[in-house]
């Protein structure tokens, strides 16, 4: 059995019950953030509202399609990442080529060939 207690021990239960209370507060005001940051999570403050483990399991729900959501990002990024540097590649191609066409046609004009009137055989 409990012995009488002194109010030194009911001091040290009403210091451990506030330290409680208070860590209470700060999970249940995080649940409250979590809820309205988390689509189609609301709390009903006048009912019942949704429970803290339904706040807590769209919280991962959410955070799994965020994730998700992020690596189909990053691919997408990738794929355009590759497709600019193939565009990078095909323009300076395409300025090589013209390079190459001046070239070309300075050489047929000094051996007396307009090109321009010349066509291609077909």
């Amino acid at each position: 059995m409990d012995g009488p207690r002194t109010p030194r021990d009911e001091r040290r239960r009403a210091q451990h019950n506030e330290v409680e209370r208070r860590r209470r507060d700060k999970i249940n005001n995080w649940i409250v953030t979590l809820s309205k940051i988390i689509p189609d999570c609301t709390v009903d403050t006048t009912k019942t509202g949704a429970s803290k483990g339904g706040i807590l399991s769209k919280a991962c729900d959410y955070i799994q399609e965020l994730r998700q959501s992020n690596q189909r990002l990053q691919e997408a990024l990738k794929e355009v990442q590759r497709i600019q540097g193939e565009t990078e590649l095909c323009r300076r191609q395409i300025e090589e080529l013209k390079n190459e066409n001046v070239l070309l046609r300075t050489q047929l004009q000094q051996r007396g060939v307009d090109a321009a009137t010349e066509t291609a055989p077909q």
